[in-house]
């Protein structure tokens, strides 16, 4: 059953909405974001390493993977990093529209790096993103944007999280699923405590300080959210699998508005949400 698209897609959607929703309720008692971070990650990894035995095992046979591997994971540090600070400030459907952004940064790199072809679509749809995230947070009574520097950093994380994929594009496939993408949290983990020198004591008291069972959701939901969306486009189409993913941006606004009570705009950001999915839909026809 799960050795289709479909199912896999529908999984992705239900624990990325549960991702997103439960992180933000982790960081109403956050005061250390960079220890927060680690925990999410601890978890999320872990989790996946737990499923090892249900995937054939396989690691690759050249130092270069591991290489490009490693190098990825320095921008995931990056992004896990800065939005856990961004998800703190932001409301939830804020910062699910403003993630897209990834989008515009992975069509520049296969432009620049890779020379694919700008086609009138993709420049058609990467403008659609910009511009639904500029109406989004533009404040008319300040005749100017709203970019305060929570959206910049969530630019930046964006931008970050495009480098990474751009950098491992196709390195899962060498690798056992569940102990590539457990990788790919548990190293940018102890990056982030060594570059801010978070030292384990930090962390306990950031978990005893926090509510455990929001902790444990998001991160189980963080590492199962990534695995069905591999999983997606292994059996699916690109064309088909990114858009219909890209629809967990208006799902999101949604749940956030049900059970979060973000009442603030809801027009104007469902109105924003499906003009970015649009815009991603027409960056691979």
């Amino acid at each position: 059953m799960l050795n289709s698209w479909q199912p896999n897609l529908i999984l992705f959607l239900v624990f990325n909405v549960i991702f997103f929703q439960f992180y933000k309720l982790s960081l109403k008692s956050v005061r250390k974001d960079g220890a927060a971070t680690i925990i999410f990650q601890v978890l999320a990894g872990l989790s996946q390493f737990l499923l090892i035995p249900l995937f054939g095992w396989q690691t690759p046979n050249t130092a270069t993977i591991l290489l490009l591997l490693l190098t990825a994971c320095i921008f995931y540090a990056i992004n896990d990093r800065l939005q856990t600070t961004v998800r703190k400030n932001l409301e939830v459907s804020d910062f699910s529209i403003l993630g897209q952004l990834g989008t515009v940064f992975l069509i520049m790199y296969s432009v620049t790096i890779f020379h694919n072809p700008l086609v009138p679509s993709k420049l058609v749809g990467a403008g659609l993103i910009i511009a639904a995230n500029t109406w989004l947070f533009y404040k008319p009574h300040m005749a100017k944007l709203g970019m305060t520097r929570y959206y910049v950093l969530g630019a930046v994380a964006s931008l970050s999280f495009a480098t990474a994929i751009s950098i491992d594009i196709g390195i899962s496939k060498h690798f056992n699923l569940p102990f590539y993408i457990g990788l790919t949290l548990l190293i940018p983990a102890c990056m982030v405590a060594a570059s801010e020198r978070i030292k384990p004591r930090a962390i306990r008291e950031e978990w005893d300080r926090g509510n455990k069972k929001y902790y444990v959701v998001t991160g189980l939901a963080w590492g199962l959210s990534i695995l069905f969306s591999l999983r997606a486009f292994k059996f699916g189409q690109v064309g088909t699998v990114v858009p219909l993913e890209a629809g967990a941006v208006i799902l999101n606004v949604l749940a956030a508005y049900l059970f979060l009570k973000e009442r603030s705009h809801p027009y104007k950001k469902f109105i924003a949400a499906v003009v970015v999915v649009v815009g991603v839909y027409l960056t691979v026809v």
